[in-house]
This record gives structure tokens, C-alpha cells and sequence, in this order.
């Protein structure tokens, strides 16, 4: 075994937050040999904060094509490739040592379980309706909500002005699912530690590229991880999977997972959407891999002679098909790049010496960036940004009534606008928010604080559904009944 400042003993730890121990699985049922990671799969797998990735964006917000991808389909895919890097570098860690062989196993379902969790607690619209919180907390705290800036402090303050998906969906996934009691669904330290991509509080993150490079920071400084409100919880991960400040090392192949995920499938989907053309993938991917290695050289021409002989066969899906080809080859290099970069960074990650985009670290970056170049244009195109720009206006007026709800004394009573929409929100989120309070008002110590009542509404909005967002605007706004 290596000697480094994390163990793998406790990095795999299943002991759950409820009653800070690993379920003994023969007090329940001798015939389940389950890990504790393939347990946290079956609780969620099933879940409704799943099943509504079905009608979150990917790419294309409110599109009812059948073959563009959804949050769902992406996190099957991150869950797929996340387990196969598992499992391949599971394999060298036994057989040199470096992990006991008790655990065999255990790495790909931890993997799988982040993959399907981690876009979770995303808003409505992606990265747009993320930015869409940010605005709007900022303006109002400058004019309707001036006066609850300075009762809230700085980092309850940056929870709402620096929104982060990520940080909601840590908070889902460990508070959030009212089945039991306030620990939602009960994960593993190791499962809630994995998708901690930025374990920082909202004022130790989100430093920009140039701040982090004068501090010397690495990518774990680049957004933040959890809400003051979750504070406790993640203390007791890193405790009981001894991260320290840390990233878990299963997180960096997360990232990887995510990135090599919709690197390439987003390029399918833009294909399909007539947004991209073969000269434009030929000219992203020349720039990047022409000069490169030989196997870079061989996705090249791989993706060109494909189309090329597609085109001679007068095949009509000449270029979808190209693409796909493109794809497999493509994140067949990333995913065996990434496996050797991990193995090669084993005891420099495992020290927290090592706080890279790991892709961009191994021989596949080159891969990387083309793919990310290709990615830009379809994000410019105009039926995305169409698309966002309306799914943005929905948020902020979502916004708008219901903060403007929480915050009023008339919220109680059903008399009045105020109350109406107060009866509106989720009955669920309301008794989370009541039963298991993160503090209470200053002034009626009955009540939930404002900082909990506005965490109120940002847990209902990023509940919502593409779909049910647009049709809860409407109503609410007299568009449509």
C-alpha cells in the first residue's frame, strides 16, 4: 500500500450520515450482496429527482425531437463511462497493491452512482438557468432585498449571488428527499464525497482563472460545492472519507466521465439539429490533432475516410453517421488516456498534491479541446440562444413572485396574492424547510429565517422540469390556463 495523506479504506467508506456507521447488510438480509455503492444506486435510480432529468436540457432546452439528449440520457452515459474507468483502474490499484482486494468492485459503482447524480441540482435550462439565479439575486439584493444583505453576512449571501448547480445538488441528494428524515436519502460518505467536484464554501470558491494562478490554486477553487445551510454534512464527509480539503480522488474521474460524455455525444446531437456540417468538424479537429500523435493523426483521417466513403455509398446520414464513428473512437482514446494519467497521478492525487482538469492533463487533451471548439458553435447558434434567452425569462419571473412570496408577512395568509402563491410551492420542500431548519428568525423565532425561506424557493424552482417551468410561467402570468 502506498503512503499517502488519504487511504482508499476510507475513501470507499459507506458509513451513511444517519447514524454515522456502514449498514451491516446480514441484520437485514443475509442474500444481499450488494455494496454500499450498488445500495446507493438502487435508492436513486428510481427516485422522481431522476425521472425529471428526462425533461432537462442537455444542449437543446424544450425540444421535442426523440434523439437529442437530455440530463437523463447524458447521466446514464457519465454513469456508464464512470464505471469503466472504475473498474480499469480498479483492476491495476489490486494488482499493485495499491487497493486491497475487499474492495474489488466497489470503485465502478461509486463511479456509477456520481455519474447519475451529479447534474441533480441543476435548474431549469441548463448553465443558463444557473446564470439566471445569479442575476437575479444579485439585482434584488441591491434594491427589494437591500435590507436582508446585511442580516445574511457574506456567505449566505454569495449562496444566492454565486448559485451553483453543484452545491444544490450536494443539498438534494443529502437533505432534500422527505422520505424518512432530514438525511434524504441516506448515501454513503464516499457517494456524497464523489460529486463534490468543488469542495469549498461560496466565499473560498469561484476565483477566477487569473486569481487562482497568483494563489496557486488548482480547479477545485474554480466554482463552489456546498450551501452554508449543508455546512454540518459536509464536514461529517470529509471526516468520514478523509478528504481533508480535498477533492476525492474519485472525482477527477467524474469530471473526466462528464467531459468525455458530452464532448463528443454533444457534436451527435448538433449534427442531427443541422447546427454543425462535416467542414466545420474537419476544420475544429484538423486544428487541434493534424500534428499530433499517431493515434490523434488516426481519429483525423478515421472521421474523414468514414465520411468520405459515405458519401461515395450516397448514404443519407452520411455525416450523423461519420459522427458517430468519431464519437467511439474518440472517447475510446479519452477514457484509456484518463486511466493512465490517474494510475500515473495515483499517490500525488491521493496526497492532494495533484488539483487538475485531469483530461486536460493526459495525451488526450488535444482531443479535448477540439471537441470543446466544436462545442462552442453550437452553443452559438441561434436556436439555442433563443431557446435560453426565453428559458432565462422564465426563471427570473419565477423568481421574482415567489422571493417576493417568502419574504412577505402576508405568506401565511391564503387571502392574499402573497398566500396564494405561498400555497403553490411544494408542500414537500415546505416541510423539509419547517421540520428540519438550519436556523430560525431573528425576530419570530417560529419562523424560518430568511436565508431559509429564500433556500425555499431556489429548491422549488430547480425542481422544475424544462417543461414544467415554461407551463408554471405561463399560468402564473395569465399566458395560458
Amino acid at each position: 500500500m502506498s503512503n499517502t495523506k488519504m487511504d482508499w479504506n476510507n475513501l470507499l467508506s459507506g458509513v451513511r450520515l444517519r447514524d454515522g456507521k456502514v449498514k451491516d447488510r446480514t441484520l437485514y438480509n443475509e442474500y444481499d450482496l450488494r455494496n454500499d455503492f450498488d445500495d446507493d444506486y438502487s435508492r436513486l435510480v428510481s427516485s422522481s429527482a431522476v425521472r425529471r432529468l428526462q425533461d432537462k436540457a442537455q444542449v437543446f432546452p424544450l425540444d421535442n425531437s426523440d434523439f437529442v439528449r437530455t440530463r437523463l440520457t447524458h447521466s446514464h452515459e457519465v454513469s456508464t463511462i464512470g464505471r469503466s474507468l472504475g473498474i480499469s483502474i480498479e483492476s491495476r490499484l489490486i494488482k499493485d497493491g495499491l487497493l486491497d482486494i475487499g474492495h474489488k468492485g466497489k470503485l465502478g459503482s461509486l463511479l456509477a452512482v456520481a455519474g447519475l447524480i451529479h447534474d441533480l441540482g441543476n435548474p431549469p435550462y441548463g448553465h443558463y438557468g444557473e446564470a439566471a439565479i445569479q442575476g437575479f439575486f444579485s439585482n434584488w439584493f441591491k434594491n427589494d432585498g437591500l435590507m436582508f444583505k446585511k442580516l445574511l453576512g457574506t456567505q449566505k449571501f454569495a449562496d444566492f449571488t454565486k448559485f451553483e448547480g453543484n452545491a444544490q445538488t450536494f443539498r438534494l441528494v443529502s437533505k432534500l428527499n422527505n422520505l424518512f428524515d432530514e438525511y434524504g436519502f441516506n448515501l454513503s460518505a464516499a457517494s456524497l464525497a464523489s460529486i463534490l467536484k468543488y469542495p469549498r464554501s461560496s466565499i473560498e470558491g469561484n476565483l477566477d482563472d487569473q486569481t487562482r494562478a497568483e494563489k496557486k490554486y488548482g480547479v477545485s477553487y474554480k466554482k463552489f460545492g456546498y450551501l452554508q445551510a449543508e455546512t454540518k454534512r459536509f464536514d461529517a464527509v470529509r471526516e468520514y472519507t478523509g478528504i481533508g480539503t480535498h477533492r476525492h480522488p474519485v472525482t477527477f474521474l467524474l469530471e473526466a466521465a462528464d467531459d468525455i460524455a458530452y464532448a463528443a455525444a454533444d457534436i451527435e446531437d448538433g449534427c442531427k439539429k443541422r447546427v454543425l456540417d462535416f467542414e466545420i468538424i474537419q476544420d475544429k479537429l484538423s486544428k487541434h490533432l493534424k500534428n499530433g500523435t499517431e493515434e490523434e493523426k488516426d481519429i483525423l483521417s478515421s472521421f474523414i475516410t468514414s465520411y468520405e466513403k459515405n458519401v461515395e455509398e450516397k448514404r443519407s446520414d452520411r455525416l450523423d453517421n461519420a459522427v458517430q464513428n468519431l464519437r467511439i473512437k474518440a472517447q475510446g482514446f479519452m477514457i484509456k488516456s484518463v486511466v493512465k494519467e490517474f494510475l500515473l497521478r495515483h499517490d500525488d492525487i491521493l496526497n492532494g498534491d495533484f488539483d487538475e482538469d485531469i483530461i486536460m492533463a493526459s495525451e488526450a487533451r488535444n482531443v479535448r479541446k477540439a471537441m470543446k471548439e466544436i462545442s462552442y458553435v453550437i452553443f452559438d447558434s441561434k436556436e439555442i440562444v433563443l431557446r435560453e434567452y426565453a428559458g432565462g425569462k422564465v426563471v427570473r419571473g419565477l423568481l421574482e413572485m415567489f422571493v417576493a412570496c417568502v419574504v412577505s408577512k402576508n405568506r401565511k395568509d391564503p387571502k392574499t396574492e402573497e398566500g396564494k402563491l405561498y400555497l403553490l410551492i411544494s408542500g414537500n420542500y415546505k416541510d423539509i424547510m419547517d421540520k428540519y431548519c438550519f436556523e430560525k428568525d431573528i425576530e419570530d423565532p417560529e419562523e424560518p429565517s430568511v436565508y431559509e425561506r429564500l433556500l425555499l424557493v431556489t429548491d422549488f424552482v430547480c425542481g422544475m422540469t424544462d417543461s414544467y417551468a415554461l407551463d408554471f410561467y405561463r399560468r402564473l402570468t395569465g399566458i395560458s390556463l
